[in-house]
């Protein structure tokens, strides 16, 4: 967006901020040959690592003193409730903003980071929600793949389908959400 460009560069500044985090060693000194005794020496080696990644990332990637600290990569505006249409009254405009901005061509964005119950789309099918939660210490979640065949229409469109562990492909058009503000999802609780 143009606040954004303000703010971050542009999208190549943010990619070479994040190129460079990237391959820049910012851990200190840690067990790094796995050496462990008791898993709670494993934690606290992972917890210490965390804190000192996230002090040394940049602003862009939502780094700083303050973990989850809004950014570009690194908001929940376009995916909060989970499985519902986004909360943020601002959201529709917001992303069809970015997506303008991002290029002409450029018809949706796939994002993770704040868990779903299945994959789905949000905002008129121009936000993929990703992140199903896979992970036991998440929700648990029953892993699916977002498949997107760029023109693969008879038109030239794209096409959008859901494959699942059982072996179906789900049409992306089935997986939009149903509005309702009444929702209160994970992360309202732990505010």
């Amino acid at each position: 967006t143009e606040d954004g460009e303000k703010e971050y560069g542009g999208i190549s500044r943010l990619n070479e901020e994040a190129r460079e985090w990237i391959l820049t060693a910012h851990h200190g000194d840690n067990n790094n040959w796995g050496e462990y005794n008791t898993v709670e020496e494993v934690i606290a080696t992972a917890q210490n690592r965390a804190k000192v990644a996230s002090k040394t990332m940049p602003n862009c990637l939502g780094g700083g003193t303050g973990s989850g600290a809004a950014s570009p990569v690194w908001m929940r505006d376009y995916s909060q409730p989970n499985d519902k249409e986004p909360k943020n009254p601002k959201a529709k405009d917001m992303i069809a903003e970015a997506l303008k901005e991002s290029g002409p061509d450029v018809q949706r964005m796939v994002m993770g980071h704040t868990p779903q119950h299945k994959i789905n789309s949000a905002l008129q099918g121009k936000a993929w929600r990703i992140d199903v939660g896979a992970s036991s210490g998440v929700m648990g979640g029953t892993p699916e793949v977002l498949e997107i065949i760029h023109m693969g229409g008879e038109n030239g469109e794209d096409i959008v389908n859901i494959l699942t562990v059982e072996g179906k492909r789900i049409d992306g058009k089935d997986r939009s959400p149903v509005p309702d503000n009444t929702v209160m999802d994970f992360f309202d609780l732990r505010r």
